[in-house]
């Protein structure tokens, strides 16, 4: 989904995706870019956020993002065994900057085997839901809702065959299981 958002890869969404999709991701998917520590000429620039109001030229330079700045997510990418959970995640405007600094280095040692992700971070918003307790009583709760669809291949075209919902404490910024999270199933409608 980094891609998404490519400066050359505009014309291309444009032409392959509807109208209506279009809009629809693009207010779904947060700028996003791929941390590739491959050397650029000099006067090269990333395509990728501002710091201290300059385009970058090396992704270390990110390293130098105010805490304002630093409303960004650096995740891994891919299969990795720290992909899940949250555990390779660096929150930039949740952590020091020692923490920032030491997540961007990181996500560029590793880039050789596995590359992260840089994105804008967005808040999730609030929602109000009922739940059910261990003693099988309801109760209303306030919380953040992160919904993971699943696709599987059907007839070689990817179909989306389920969604999990999960319903985090309000106080969590980073949405992901946890043992104080509801797990929620959510109905399809097919059509």
């Amino acid at each position: 989904m980094a891609l998404f958002h490519h400066h050359l890869l505009h014309e291309f969404w444009a032409e392959t995706l509807s109208g209506r999709s279009l809009k629809l991701l693009r207010q779904l998917i947060p700028p996003s870019w791929v941390m590739d520590p491959a050397p650029l000429p000099p006067g090269a620039v990333l395509d990728g956020p501002r710091v201290g109001g300059h385009l970058l030229n090396d992704w270390h330079d990110l390293a130098a993002a105010s805490q304002k700045e630093r409303e960004l997510i650096i995740k891994i990418s891919g299969f990795h065994e720290t992909a899940w959970g949250a555990r390779s995640v660096v929150l930039g405007s949740d952590c020091s900057r020692e923490e920032w600094q030491a997540g961007v280095e990181q996500a560029l040692k590793l880039a050789p085997g596995n590359l992260h992700i840089l994105q804008e971070y967005r808040k999730p918003r609030r929602v109000h839901h009922r739940l059910y307790e261990v003693d099988h009583s309801i109760c209303e709760s306030d919380g953040r809702l992160r919904l993971c669809p699943y696709y599987f291949v059907v007839d070689g075209q990817a179909r989306l065959s389920g969604v999990l919902a999960t319903f985090c404490p309000p106080d969590k910024k980073i949405i992901h299981g946890m043992t104080d999270a509801a797990l929620i199933p959510c109905r399809l409608a097919v059509s």
